[in-house]
């Protein structure tokens, strides 16, 4: 009978769930995690591997791992982490997601890589070729920007993120959108260069690797992109209860 591997990432914009058999994603859920409830996910699971960075969701989530499969779920963190090793000098600070997408980086595409995640925060994380974590840079997400221009002026609507039909904006929503997604994008494009001008002693092509919601959004407008993986964080858990064997 496959291995069937529950793999949840908590976040602070919405937990994603994927089950796993084998290599296989046979299901895929994500709940806000605000006012959390865990779904309606029963059956026969194996294991469960748990990125969080909502520290007040661990409990529940192992209980509930407990409640409806009667296994004790191994949380992710700096300390337990296979094949990537933390060069930080607080290592306790970074976020066992930006972990997992290291991992899932380097076992899926190699590296030396850049992983961008675009989620509450916009991440650039990176892994050397020897899978070392070097550390990376933290920026405001798109959303919460958007968020940020609405609640904190008096004339500025909460728009939809969509791209304009132009960089110059005809009315304030299409100005709101240039600046949004454009400035995602030359600010993606921007930290990209400065950070492989960090790295550019490696021997190997540095890969890029976008991650997040709104990534086929952004790298839509770029080519410095190499790689869009939106299961990338999901993938890394199932990686890690492959490696725990």
């Amino acid at each position: 009978m496959a291995a069937r591997t529950l793999t949840i990432d908590a976040g602070n914009t919405a937990v994603s769930f994927g089950l796993f058999e084998k290599k296989k994603l046979i299901r895929e859920l994500r709940v806000p995690t605000a006012g959390f409830k865990f779904p309606p996910l029963n059956g026969r699971v194996d294991q469960v591997i748990i990125s969080s960075v909502v520290p007040g969701l661990n409990r529940r989530l192992a209980g509930e791992a407990h409640r409806r499969f009667g296994l004790k779920p191994h949380f992710v963190d700096w300390r337990n982490i296979p094949v990537i090793a933390v060069k930080l000098k607080r290592p306790g600070e970074v976020g066992a997601d930006r972990l997992v997408d290291a991992l899932a980086a380097h076992k899926l595409y190699g590296g030396p890589a850049i992983i961008v995640d675009f989620g509450t925060a916009t991440t650039f994380d990176v892994v050397t070729a020897r899978g070392e974590y070097l550390g990376g840079a933290i920026s405001p997400g798109l959303l919460l920007a958007r968020d940020a221009l609405h609640e904190r002026t008096a004339k500025l609507p909460r728009i939809e993120v969509k791209a304009p039909p132009s960089v110059i904006g005809k009315d304030t929503v299409e100005a709101m959108r240039s600046g949004l997604v454009f400035g995602y994008v030359a600010l993606v494009e921007g930290m990209i260069g400065r950070i492989k001008s960090k790295v550019k002693s490696q021997k190997s092509k540095v890969k890029v690797i976008a991650t997040g919601g709104l990534a086929k959004l952004i790298c839509k407008y770029t080519s410095i992109v190499d790689i869009i993986d939106d299961k990338l964080t999901l993938k890394g858990l199932r990686l890690i209860s492959e490696l725990r064997k």
